[in-house]
């Protein structure tokens, strides 16, 4: 009788051993199976990020480049203007000078 139940014993054992056996075979695969999919998560995020930052990038150049263009057109004008009253001056320029050697200064 003692027997039968140290044998039922050991059995026991034996199907409780493989019960953890399978339970950790199995934990291993799912954990091997959330590192893999949280690797392809990071590598999709990781694109996203590089887009996204792409977009911004192209959206600030396009920005800097109009800004640029503004100030550009800003300084031809400006260019005209002083060129514009530097022709005046040296109008007043020569007046004074051509005087001044009919004055014989």
């Amino acid at each position: 009788m003692i027997d039968k139940i140290i044998l039922e014993v050991k059995k026991t054992e034996r199907a409780a051993d493989k019960i953890i056996k399978d339970a950790n075979d199995k934990s291993k695969i799912i954990i091997d199976n959330a590192h893999e999919e949280a690797d392809k998560l990071i590598g999709r995020i990781k694109e996203e990020a590089k887009k996204e930052g792409k977009m911004i990038i192209e959206r600030e150049e396009k920005l800097a480049r109009a800004e640029a263009d503004n100030i550009i057109k800003k300084s031809e004008i400006e260019k005209e203007e002083l060129g514009k009253k530097s022709l005046k001056n040296i109008d007043k320029a020569v007046k004074i000078v051509i005087k001044k050697v009919v004055e014989g200064k």
